[in-house]
């Protein structure tokens, strides 16, 4: 009987396109030995699949976390009349009684620390267990749960900073965040073999439930480092100090369960095992298994003439993808050669972002020079005919940008961020985050090159990643670990068994 593994995802797969989405869709694909079944959090309940889901996922519980008045209306009770039951059940008595002593704990928990990791693992099973016999959102929005938590709150607020600076709306603003992030865990998890969290985020807390309740085994792969990419958005996006501060909370208890109650935990990449080690993941429990591409898609194409020079950037935009930076090196480069092409591939996932960088081009007068060339479905090809490929990320895990370039033969410069330079080594050029001017001067450095001694980098980059970054070799490698987690169990079952019998008298 083939294995069945919960694949749990947070704002990527099945609905969003993207590297983590590539990585799932590549992971269900082409491991037909395995069966999945997809928890997916996602932000509205109306997204339509980006991707053709292969026969083997046997099913995807889809949990909106926004675009809903109430989870009910998304309910996993059936028939209806249990969804009713249950908020006729969940009475202000018994969100007293049976609530608000778990919700105090939980407070506790975060904002004082008063709870060592594994009670709270068992704190978020019995607050899971109880979303299942009583009504979450007739729960969340009682008086008695907004009471707890303005008491809490204001308790801890004003042991370090003056309480009159907080307002209201600060403390509605958490509330409204703490409903929409706990309905992760509002739902039964599906039972399956082995659980497998694509970061270590709200999506792993299921993973977590499932390895306190039933004793499934936990894998744990972290892409970024997820921990500080949330304190990167929460700086961005919001401004009171106290709900960053409060979130900065949530979010470190969130990653601190995963990576406690994982089994395994197998960063895409070196870099993100500091991190994880940082945070007290023993060297034992940390496995790296680097993505792979398929270098019978991502192959060199014959090159084509071309009028300018062209450097090709592929990745959402957004912040973190780092284009405001390249695009300001492409000024710079500009000046030095003025017909040169700046192509940037892939979707404005930022509106507000992508208008930024709009902006920032007519600011500097280089409209010839930039082309938004929105999606392709022929990177192979964009990646072969590009000069350079250049990529400004602030902060990533294993891109698969990298990757599919380097089997492409192309000629590289990037940010060192993550795991990068892991991958490249010396087939292309590095330079800091967050510095154009550095960005700028090795993209002319290698355009300046004869094309001969050019296309030498994309040759040894191709080499490289057909060695260490094939899909075959990631696939084999997760294939591996699933079984080797599973086999541990069965271990493990059969050991306690024998115990048992032997103290019974039985063996």
């Amino acid at each position: 009987m083939k294995p069945c593994v919960l694949l749990t995802t947070e704002g990527t797969y099945p609905f969003h396109k993207g590297g983590v989405s590539t990585w799932c869709h590549v992971l269900t694909q082409r491991m037909p030995e395995v069966d999945f079944k997809l928890f997916v959090l996602v932000a509205n309940p109306y997204l339509p699949l980006r991707y053709e889901l292969s026969s083997n996922v046997r099913q995807v519980v889809k949990v909106p976390l926004w675009g809903i008045e109430d989870p009910v209306e998304y309910s996993w009770r059936f028939p209806f009349s249990k969804a009713i039951e249950s908020k006729t059940n969940a009475t202000e008595r018994t969100i007293e009684k049976r609530f608000i002593p778990l919700f105090d704990r939980f407070l506790q928990a975060i904002l004082f620390g008063k709870s060592d990791i594994e009670a709270l693992g068992r704190l978020l099973v019995a607050i899971h267990e109880y979303f299942l016999r009583y009504d979450y959102h007739k729960t969340m929005k009682s008086p008695l749960v907004w009471s707890a938590f303005g008491r809490w709150a204001l308790a801890d607020w004003q042991q370090q900073y003056d309480p009159k600076r907080l307002t209201i709306a600060e403390l509605t603003e958490v509330m409204r965040l703490l409903y929409h992030f706990l309905i992760s865990i509002h739902l039964p998890v599906p039972e399956t073999d082995i659980t497998h969290s694509s970061a270590a985020a709200f999506c792993g807390l299921p993973c977590v439930i499932a390895k306190l309740q039933r004793g499934t085994p936990y894998l744990l792969t972290e892409h970024g480092i997820n921990i500080r990419e949330q304190y990167l958005n929460l700086n961005r996006s919001i401004d009171s100090p106290f709900v960053c501060l409060f979130m900065y909370r949530v979010m470190a208890a969130v990653v601190k369960l995963n990576y406690h109650f994982a089994d395994r935990v197998a960063p895409v990449c070196a870099y993100n095992s500091r991190w994880e080690k940082w945070w007290g993941v023993p060297d034992k429990k940390i496995k790296v298994i680097y993505n792979g591409a398929d270098p019978d898609k991502f192959y060199p194409t014959p090159s084509v003439e071309k009028e300018r020079p062209l450097v090709m950037n592929m990745g959402l935009i957004f912040p973190l993808k780092g284009q405001l930076d390249l695009i300001e090196a492409a000024a710079i480069v500009r000046d030095k050669i003025p017909n040169v092409e700046f192509r940037f591939y892939g979707k404005a996932s930022d509106e507000e972002y992508f208008a930024e960088c709009q902006q920032r081009v007519r600011d500097y007068k280089i409209e010839e020079n930039i082309n938004f060339a929105g999606f392709t479905s022929e990177p192979w090809r964009v990646y072969s005919e590009a000069d350079v490929v250049a990529m400004a990320s602030i902060s990533e895990g294993f891109p698969y940008a990298v990757i599919e370039a380097m089997l492409s033969g192309a000629t590289i410069v990037s940010t060192d961020v993550g795991g990068v330079s892991e991958a490249l080594g010396d087939t292309g050029l590095l330079v800091q985050a967050h510095r154009p001017q550095e960005l700028a001067q090795a993209i002319l450095k290698l355009l300046e090159l004869p094309k001969e001694k050019r296309e030498q980098y994309g040759r040894r980059a191709r080499d490289r990643a057909l060695e260490l970054f094939t899909e075959k070799r990631f696939l084999e490698e997760h294939l591996k670990t699933y079984r080797q987690l599973i086999d541990r169990l069965k271990t493990d079952e059969d050991t306690n068994e024998f115990a048992r019998e032997k103290v019974t008298g039985v063996a």
